[in-house]
């Protein structure tokens, strides 16, 4: 069936609605939706605004009954719709889905999908593409994002970055504890840094979860939002897709600059051994991730991961201090303890101050174990994070030396 399209500007009042049979497929009706009120979206409701919205552009139309079903879970064939109606593109590729035929009501759509990019025949299995089984946040971050990247080619770059390093560090609780498919992690990373999806109450994303008609229309009205802007504008994305790149996020969210003197930067020595000067060890810095505390709230996509505002943390606001966490492998030479193998070292490659303990268990952070006085042991090696800070005023320097003399040196202009 082809849908019947009115424009307005670049979108298009749909000529379309639908019931729900008792088997909850979707079905299209031939005539026109001219409402944009439902009888069960009240003013008061909290997506009130958003489903006036994309029902006044066409693109989330309601049922035959005058309901918009606010809290019904969005399938496979409805969200290729209403992505196929942002785009209203004329491009179609015929689809090899042995459950989607011609007559099928969203094959339009699911075609324009192919066209686009923003669903890759990859992504499924036997040829099936089950219309009618509920998006996954984790679905729908890969299709967002395959959407963007066909508006602007530079958000198909930030998902190869993120995709393609082992640096990449997703601000989830599901990136560490598992609950995610490795492959969502850059797609649910870009969502993340333009503000299209995010967190839970507790921080996790569930990728695994499903999206009701009520939040995608939210997420449609950002998703156009989206579009206009060039990736370059979200801070959050940059951190993160810096942090692919060199393992640190400092660029993007402090003032401090590189040395003009091209002395490096934290990606020429992530990895690299550098001998503690009392015998303690050997460590290696993998990340150095900032949390903007100068003022009175923490900044930055990562402050969730690590900074506590119910803590001990706050004691940082306000004090012109940039909080940084720093992750190590660290292998010890002998027994010791975090304090001893912080005294003496160099303050950038050792801290005596885990991070908060509510951030290691909602995040599952590599952290020492503290049950004994010694929390290394000879002959283990050890992966963890510890917190560490930076002053934010006028000739400040970052700086740290490899045992290979490769080093990393940041100033503050004055």
């Amino acid at each position: 069936m082809k849908r019947n399209r009115i424009r307005t500007n670049k979108f298009f009042m749909a000529a379309m609605t639908a019931t729900l049979t008792t088997a909850c497929v979707v079905a299209p009706v031939t005539t026109e939706a001219a409402t944009t009120k439902f009888k069960d979206v009240p003013s008061s409701h909290w997506a009130y605004k958003a489903i006036t919205e994309v029902a006044q552009k066409g693109l989330v139309t309601g049922y035959a009954d005058g309901t918009y079903k606010p809290s019904a879970q969005v399938t496979r064939a409805e969200f290729a719709t209403f992505l196929s109606r942002v785009f209203d593109g004329k491009e179609r590729t015929p689809s090899k889905f042995t459950d989607v035929g011609a007559s099928h009501w969203a094959n339009d759509a699911i075609q324009e999908g192919l066209a686009v990019g923003f669903i890759k025949s990859s992504d499924f299995s036997n040829n099936k593409f089950e219309p009618n089984k509920p998006m996954t946040r984790g679905e729908m971050s890969r299709w967002l994002a395959n959407g963007l990247a066909h508006a602007n080619a530079d958000y198909g770059k930030a998902v190869e970055e993120m995709a393609n390093s082992s640096r990449t560090l997703i601000p989830i609780p599901e990136f560490y504890k598992g609950g995610v498919n490795k492959q969502d992690l850059p797609y649910i990373g870009l969502v993340l840094g333009t503000g299209l999806l995010g967190g839970y109450e507790d921080f996790s994303f569930k990728p695994s979860g499903n999206t009701t008609r009520a939040e995608v229309a939210t997420i449609l009205i950002r998703f156009m939002d989206v579009m206009k802007k060039d990736p370059s504008e979200f801070t959050g994305l940059n951190e993160l897709r810096e942090v692919s790149k060199t393992g640190t996020n400092i660029l993007t969210l402090t003032r401090y600059e590189q040395s003009p003197l091209k002395l490096g930067g934290y990606e020429d020595v992530l990895g690299k051994q550098h001998t503690y000067l009392n015998n303690t060890g050997i460590v290696t810095i993998e990340h150095a991730i900032f949390v903007d505390t100068t003022g009175s709230k923490p900044v930055g996509i990562y402050k969730d991961m690590f900074f506590n505002p119910k803590s001990e943390d706050t004691i940082f606001l306000n004090k012109n201090i940039y909080k940084l966490y720093y992750e190590y492998t660290f292998v010890p030479s002998r027994d010791t303890s975090v304090q001893s193998v912080s005294n003496g070292s160099h303050m950038h490659y050792a801290s005596s101050l885990l991070v908060n303990k509510s951030k290691i268990e909602q995040f599952n952070l590599s952290s020492p174990k503290n049950t004994s006085k010694n929390e290394f042991i000879k002959g283990e090696k050890y992966r963890y994070w510890a917190q560490n800070g930076a002053m934010n005023q006028a000739g400040e320097t970052i700086d740290g030396l490899a045992d290979d003399g490769n080093r990393f040196y940041y100033v503050i202009p004055k």
